[in-house]
């Protein structure tokens, strides 16, 4: 039986690698894109949830915030959440109301959301630093398949097809880099804003139920 040495058992591994690393960073986009769309409608649906719930705690407060459409969902919640912190601090009884009103809303269900919303915002940012290190290593690859296992000369053609490879997986790193950084400057401080709100409204129930 023939022995295979290290060189036959990661030649294979390379070679693959190499022919495949500019789709691996086209896979890494999409995930990236489905973590922002995640993260887009997990905010969505956190934030009607936030609303709705606050909307219920004020019910039956005749000196409840009016609604107005020209809010967005976070100022609509900030002002409920404003508007029942002053109430139990001022009105006792006021807590016995809202706790009718909270009915089988739980903590556990609040922190449950945004939680998932952090896990998401984690993976995305962690997502777009490899984006340059997978064009680093593109370029690596192209590079060393022209020298492993060189006979001593080179092929032009084959040395032009590994540079296109280089520059292509360079130029696809830094672009992608780029671009999701942008996308997750905008999502970052909506995701900051849901992540409050919703620790606000944690607060506000623990007020309710152990103070």
């Amino acid at each position: 039986m023939r022995d295979v040495g290290p060189v036959g058992v990661v030649m294979p591994i390379f070679s693959l690698l190499t022919e495949q690393i500019t789709t691996i960073i086209y896979v890494v986009a999409v995930v990236e894109a489905c973590l922002a769309v995640a993260i887009l409608s997990s905010i969505r649906k956190q934030g009607i949830r936030l609303k709705d719930a606050t909307d219920n705690m004020v019910k039956g407060f005749v000196d409840a915030p009016d609604k107005d459409s020209s809010l967005s969902l976070h100022e609509k919640i900030e002002s409920s959440l404003r508007f029942i912190t002053n109430k139990i601090q001022v009105e006792p009884n006021a807590k016995e109301i809202i706790r009718g009103n909270v009915g089988k809303i739980t903590e556990r269900s609040s922190d449950n959301r945004y939680f998932s919303i952090e896990v998401f915002s984690s993976m995305m940012s962690t997502l777009v630093q490899v984006f340059p290190l997978l064009g680093i290593l593109g370029t690596i690859l192209a590079i060393s398949s022209q020298t492993i296992g060189a006979s001593g000369t080179l092929d032009p053609q084959a040395l032009t097809s590994a540079f296109v490879l280089a520059m292509d997986t360079t130029i696809l790193g830094i672009g992608f880099a780029v671009l999701f950084m942008l996308v997750e400057s905008v999502l970052q401080p909506r995701i900051e804003r849901t992540i409050i709100d919703s620790r606000n409204y944690k607060d506000v129930l623990t007020a309710v139920y152990l103070s």
